[in-house]
Parts: C-alpha cells; structure tokens; sequence
C-alpha cells in the first residue's frame, strides 16, 4: 500500500540543518541516478548537519515503511540557509521508495502507475466526487478542511505513461509559532523497474499556481527516467 507522508514539520524545525545528498542510489542492486529537478540544488550528507537532517528524514521515512533515497531544494533558498539568512527551506523535493519493495522489480512498469493511479482514486473519491474537476479546486478544498498539524490527501491530478500524481497538504505549526500550509506533490514512477516516488514540496498561498506546480514535477520525473535509459 502506498504511503503519503508529509515531511515539512522536519524542515519547520531543523532550522540551522543545511546539506545536500548523493545522486546516485542502489535499490535491490540496481544503481538509479537521481538528478535533482532544474532549480534545484542536492543536500550532501557529508556535511555533519545535513548528515543529521537526512538521517532524521530517514528515520521519519523509515517507520512509515519508506527509504529516503535523496533530497534537493531551491538552491538560493539553500545557500540562504547554509549561511543562517533563512529559518525554513520553503521549496524542496525528495525520492523514496517503498521498503518492502526494494528488492523487487516491476514486471509492467504501466500497469504499475495504473493500478497506483486507481487506489489513489478509489482514496479520494469524495473528495472528487463534490468538487468541480479542476486541479485549483481540488487543492483548495483540501486546504479548507485540513487541521491544524495534520495532512489530508487531495486527490490524483493527472496520469501519463510514466507516472501517477497526486497532491496533499499539511498545516504546520513552526517552532516560531508561525503557521503555514504545506502542499506536496507526488510522482509514483517507475524507474529500470524498480518504484520511485518523486515529492515536490511548496508553501500554499490563494494564488499558487498549482498546473504550474504540477508541470515542474512531471519535467523532473522526465529528467529521472531521461538519466536512467
């Protein structure tokens, strides 16, 4: 079963943790680049605070079944960070996959996305159910009805070939007592038959552009399955 899970609280409390992560890793012995989406710029686990910031997103990864397999951000909010000049890393994006599934392969990397597309469906159909079909209004109602420190699953956005996605949000408390809602995209692809999430990670206002959100994670689930052919 698939696993959502929201990672902002991490960052609303990790506020001098900075870094990037290797882009390369290796699921059941089948080595997958990971190149982080345009704009973006990788956190490295060999500086000692990203270690712990990664290692702490591992672990919260962990427990709900998922490997965190790499982690990239804005790369100007991250330089920002690094030197203290930012609290929080607003625009970031990971890659997971499914524990239990590491040592496995996809035999139909479509039927995979398909089936994946479905229960996400099946999941959110209430909510699709009494909103007009449009991406706008499936984020907002998502946004009118999450509680405070709590996420609530949206709903799928679009199906192609290579990927299903779909969207939550979360509301967060940060340590300065600032609250803010969190939206997270989410890629389920399939890369040299092995199952990739791919997360894009921005903060919700009235006017974001959520096609354009969507539009910038499906070019960098292009770029991942580009690097792997």
């Amino acid at each position: 079963m698939l696993r959502i899970l929201g990672l902002g609280f991490l960052f609303a409390l990790a506020v001098s943790v900075t870094g990037a992560m290797a882009a390369d890793a290796v699921l059941g012995g089948v080595s997958i680049k990971l190149p982080p989406p345009d704009g973006f710029c990788e956190l490295a686990a060999s500086y000692p605070a990203d270690n712990r910031a990664l290692t702490a997103v591992g672990k919260v990864l962990e427990s709900g079944g998922n490997k965190l397999l790499g982690m990239s951000a804005d790369c100007r909010q991250l330089a920002d960070w690094r030197i203290g000049q930012r609290n929080f890393l607003d625009d970031y994006g990971q890659y997971q996959t499914p524990i239990a599934q590491m040592d496995q392969l996809v035999s139909s990397p479509r039927t995979m996305v398909s089936d994946t597309c479905a229960r996400m469906r099946t999941a959110g159909k209430a909510i699709a159910d009494s909103l007009t079909p449009s991406l706008q209004s499936i984020i907002e109602h998502a946004v009118k009805t999450v509680k405070m420190n709590s996420m609530s699953f949206a709903g799928v956005l679009a199906e192609d070939q290579t990927a299903c996605y779909a969207a939550e949000v979360q509301n967060l408390t940060t340590e300065t007592g600032t609250e803010k809602i969190q939206l997270g995209l989410l890629g389920v692809t399939v890369v040299k038959n092995k199952s990739v999430y791919a997360y894009r990670f921005s903060i919700y206002t009235p006017s974001v552009d959520v096609k354009g959100q969507l539009a910038k994670l499906q070019s960098a689930v292009a770029s991942l399955q580009a690097a792997n052919k």
